[in-house]
């Protein structure tokens, strides 16, 4: 069995609130862009910044949180946005969190569902006895791909990471998972070029129309699989796409506020960190501990 034993994030340093921002593009509706995304601050990197220092920040950070002798023996690096493609980013974050060189470490070319796959992964490698203790950071750094006058994607995607470490466990267990694959709508949220420039483009109407059609049928196949109902989850912890996203589903689903996790006001949309970044906040609110049942939903 498996559990979540720490975790930590680092967003980054440049805030900017939407407010700024629509004062810079004055076409922008502030009232309705705030109700449809729900983000007053978004947070993004700084020139001398990268999303693998902000890792090794959020990384160093939560190692210190768990007991000295318990040595780390597995890292995942979740990311669609490194700096650079080649060497692997997690050997480098390996080398810089000083995590013994008898261990695993790979990356995943993940978004928005990246902690989720990279949780299963950690669970099987765990489960396979193939490492005891692994820590799964996720980074991505949107915002070098989203244009100042983008009005769909700036007021909502942050740069941020952030890491969960996992280890074998006699009395938590994380299971089951469910996995669903569309590939047929990659157009809708991609990376085009535009003017010989890399830029984020994302097609809103149809990425929501997907979530709600797909979401809500994930979340009642891996309440079956785990053979429980929505009465028997404390917290449910959806990727944190927008405020219209989160506030669809929690009507569709029909979740009561109380159990509803929504962190996306002061920190926006972080791709693979969001669900992390929840855990660590309910973490520090006290709501996030061993006793209670958690379901996780990554979707993009």
């Amino acid at each position: 069995m498996v559990k979540i034993i720490a975790s930590h994030y680092v967003l980054g340093s440049k805030k900017e609130s939407l407010k700024e921002i629509c004062e810079q593009n004055s076409e922008w509706d502030y009232d309705r862009l705030l109700l449809k995304t729900g983000v007053l601050n978004r947070h993004i990197i700084r020139a001398g910044e990268s999303p693998e220092g902000l890792s090794i920040e959020a990384g160093i950070k939560c190692i210190k949180k768990i007991d000295a002798k318990k040595e780390i023996d597995g890292i995942i690096f979740v990311s669609q946005s490194p700096s650079l493609p080649l060497p692997t980013r997690a050997c480098i974050l390996q080398d810089k969190l000083n995590i013994k060189k008898n261990s695993l470490a790979f990356d995943i070319n993940q978004g928005c569902s990246g902690f989720v796959y990279a949780l299963s992964l950690a669970t099987s490698l765990i489960k396979n006895k193939l490492a005891n203790r692994i820590i799964i950071i996720c980074a991505d750094h949107y915002s070098k791909y989203i244009k100042k006058d983008d009005r769909t994607c700036r007021p909502i995607f942050s740069d941020a990471a952030a890491a969960v470490i996992v280890e074998s466990s006699k009395e938590n267990d994380i299971k089951p998972f469910v996995f669903k694959t569309d590939g047929s709508g990659g157009r809708f949220l991609t990376v085009i070029k535009d003017q010989g420039k890399s830029s984020l483009y994302m097609d809103g109407p149809a990425v929501l129309k997907f979530s709600l059609s797909l979401v809500p049928e994930a979340t009642k196949e891996l309440l079956i699989k785990a053979s429980l109902k929505k009465d028997d989850i404390d917290y449910f912890i959806f990727h944190q796409a927008s405020a219209v996203v989160l506030n669809k589903l929690q009507k569709k689903l029909e979740i009561e506020d109380k159990k509803w996790v929504n962190k996306i006001a002061n920190i926006g949309n972080t791709v693979s960190a969001t669900i992390p970044i929840a855990i660590n906040i309910l973490e520090k609110e006290r709501k996030f501990n061993s006793s209670q049942k958690y379901l996780l939903m990554g979707f993009g």
